[in-house]
């Protein structure tokens, strides 16, 4: 008995089809791989891996051979909009499934960027990062919630390389989202966003 989809196409096939897809956008050994073949298979959504990719960077080899003790770090662009919850829903449905599908420890790692010059985000910092465990508490997973001030696309890098971070989510559609092409030149991993 061959499992079929919603669509009709074999399961086999599908599953085959989104492997291949993903070797071509995302290049080297990473947990982003197969944790984005599952999330399009469980959508029943073919092409989801290449509207979601906005930036691909793979993590360079660590020297040693990735192990059960390595803790998977995700870091969320999070400022209590839509899309950032969004893209806080979407890594935490994919640290759920890397859970299942790994002995690795998987934390996600909300990051809200206040500007200095503006007190009013500043005061709501507290709200927002509360928002964001609040969110986070019906996966039950690991969240850490990080206030930084400065510019967003650095802040973020900078914590996505103090975290040696697998993936950087965040609430843009597009490659050509300003926030995207800031994060290019100094993100030390892969950005996904919303698929359109």
């Amino acid at each position: 008995m061959q499992l079929r989809s919603q669509s009709g196409a074999p399961v086999r096939q599908r599953r085959q089809k989104a492997r291949s897809v993903q070797s071509s956008v995302c290049e080297g050994k990473s947990v982003l791989k197969p944790m984005l073949m599952r999330l399009e298979t469980a959508l029943g959504s073919e092409g989801l891996t290449q509207r979601m990719v906005l930036l691909s960077k793979p993590r360079p080899p660590q020297g040693n051979d990735e192990t059960a003790e390595q803790t998977i770090n995700f870091v969320v662009g999070y400022s209590g909009s839509a899309s950032s919850q969004g893209a806080l829903d979407i890594a935490l449905w994919m640290a759920h499934q890397t859970r299942l599908a790994k002995p690795n420890p998987v934390v996600v790692h909300v990051v809200y960027v206040v500007d200095k010059t503006k007190p009013k985000t500043i005061a709501n910092a507290d709200r927002i990062l509360w928002q964001a465990r609040c969110l986070a508490s019906e996966w039950r997973g690991s969240l850490n919630a990080h206030l930084r001030i400065g510019q967003v696309a650095t802040e973020l890098s900078e914590v996505a390389k103090e975290l040696q971070a697998e993936v950087v989510l965040v609430g843009c559609q597009s490659a050509t989202h300003k926030l995207v092409q800031q994060l290019a030149p100094q993100i030390p991993c892969s950005v996904l966003g919303l698929p359109k």
